[in-house]
């Protein structure tokens, strides 16, 4: 028993040393040269503290981020720290979720029927296979209010369970998908007579799931209902669009041939990454929660259920959509890995060689596993392309007025960095434009906006129909060209006269 309790007490220290990881990973990512999309969020969370409302620099309010609970804590936390910036915040969230993934599965582990060995696996998978250059985006976020979710459900908290699924949701549009398995699961226990049931009006489980779910999901209703006329963000239909145009690789493709291949290809044979050893500990992983019946099949099922949900709706893939379907791959083989750590301690003798060989067994997924990860921190570079958006964004805040408009299709740094009304080519922050962007149609919303200047990026697809347009050599001159990124040139353009 007492070399249990110091095994239990081992596994604290060793998950309390992996945690140093996601905080080294934020104190070397350059928070000034952050992702488009994470921007985009961050723009939103940047007026919200300055108290504009959910507003992309200037009214009317849109909801244009994938995320509004994450653009909601960063205004927040910006508004109380006044001396940090949104994107440091961001960052830094994001490094601190990390680090409750591992701890939420050190405290569920009973909950969730997972030995030591286990919880000592996943803590190595998770970290070893960290989505270091995704660290500003709400991945984390949701990846520990996924776990949080699932551990109160196992734990027989289904209020709980349902209010972290409502905030769930509130992070991505897929959190749903949560809400609906828990409660299916939820009504065959009690089919089954599984699940007691105390007296009162909520005295099923169901009712309870649902009650704690409606809390944040109803409190977010009533203001987006009368502030945006709807409660899911204008994203899903613009990314449904991106796909529909066939300007973009669609979300299936790029899973199955490019993000998973990639994930396994540290402990493959060879060249062949589809031959991994890490495919056949997933196995592992599957098979042993499905006969233990943990409730982390919850997580598997949701996966299922969110590639399938995507698959359907066509949307284009960016490769940020692979982060959820990694969290499930990392625990799974973890699951796989620490059970085969596990067999070899328990039969094994004397004990301290079981021991360990079973600590090999972990250093020799994990070492390989990590070393891509590491590198990826160690030799991050700032991108060309966010360096050049940052260069073109100061100029207009050193150029510009902030009440005139700027058309592109990227509108991150644009947004966050200066304070000018942004026109989004491809409608995320632009409103009513994603039925022209299905048909291929950039032009359409450049017309309607008329804004003051437009960024063009030499060679791109996107500006063709507005460069062709008579009216734009009429009405448009360069104004000044500035160094873009690959080679190409990003070249301002602005009214000739008139407002």
């Amino acid at each position: 028993m007492s070399a249990l309790r110091g095994f239990r007490s081992g596994l604290v220290w060793l998950i309390a040393a992996v945690s140093l990881l996601p905080l080294w990973v934020a104190l070397r990512t350059d928070h000034r040269l952050l992702g488009e999309d994470p921007l985009i969020t961050l723009t939103f969370a940047k007026n919200l503290a300055r108290g504009d409302g959910f507003v992309f620099n200037h009214p009317p309010p849109v909801l244009g981020t994938t995320t509004p609970l994450f653009a909601l804590l960063a205004g927040a936390l910006d508004r109380l720290l006044p001396g940090a910036e949104p994107t440091a915040i961001a960052v830094w969230l994001s490094a601190a979720c990390w680090v409750a993934v591992l701890w939420l599965i050190l405290w569920f582990a009973g909950d969730l029927r997972l030995s030591s060995w286990q919880v000592a696996a996943i803590a190595g998978t998770v970290t070893a296979t960290g989505w270091v250059t995704r660290l500003e985006f709400e991945a984390y976020l949701f990846a520990a209010l996924l776990v949080l979710a699932i551990g109160l459900y196992a734990r027989g908290r289904p209020a709980a369970a349902g209010a972290v699924a409502g905030l769930l949701f509130l992070t991505r549009g897929e959190g749903l998908l949560l809400f609906g398995l828990l409660a299916a699961a939820t009504v065959l226990s009690e089919l089954r007579g599984r699940t007691p049931r105390p007296a009162g009006p909520l005295g099923s489980a169901t009712a309870r799931l649902a009650a704690g779910f409606g809390v944040p999901v109803l409190a977010w209703t009533a203001y987006a209902l009368p502030t945006f006329g709807g409660v899911l963000p204008n994203t899903l239909a613009a990314k449904i669009a991106q796909g529909s145009s066939g300007l973009w690789q669609p979300f299936l493709g790029q899973l199955a041939t490019v993000w998973v291949p990639a994930w396994g290809r540290p402990l493959a044979l060879g060249s062949a990454p589809l031959l991994s050893l890490a495919w056949a500990l997933v196995a592992v992983g599957l098979v042993v929660m499905v006969r233990r019946g943990s409730r982390l099949l919850l997580l598997v099922a949701w996966t299922a259920a969110y590639v399938a949900g995507y698959a359907a709706l066509g949307v284009a893939g960016y490769p940020w959509y692979a982060c959820p379907v990694y969290l499930a791959l990392a625990v799974l083989l973890g699951v796989g890995l620490g059970s085969v750590a596990g067999g070899l301690a328990a039969r094994v003798r004397p004990r301290a060689v079981g021991a360990a060989l079973a600590g090999a067994c972990l250093a020799a997924v994990l070492l390989p596993l990590g070393a891509p990860t590491a590198l990826a921190v160690v030799r991050r570079t700032p991108s060309q392309r966010h360096l050049a958006y940052y260069e073109m964004a100061r100029w207009f805040r050193d150029h510009v007025p902030a009440d005139a408009s700027i058309a592109y299709h990227e509108v991150g740094y644009l947004g966050y960095y200066t304070d000018n009304r942004i026109v989004d080519l491809l409608g995320l922050v632009t409103p009513g434009l994603t039925e022209h962007v299905a048909a291929g149609d950039f032009a359409w919303g450049f017309w309607r906006e008329r804004p003051d200047y437009l960024v063009y990026l030499e060679g791109s697809r996107f500006f063709e129909g507005i460069l062709r347009d008579p009216r734009f050599a009429a009405g448009y001159r360069p104004v000044v060209t500035l160094a873009g990124y690959d080679g190409k040139s990003l070249t301002i353009f602005g009214r000739a006269a008139g407002p």
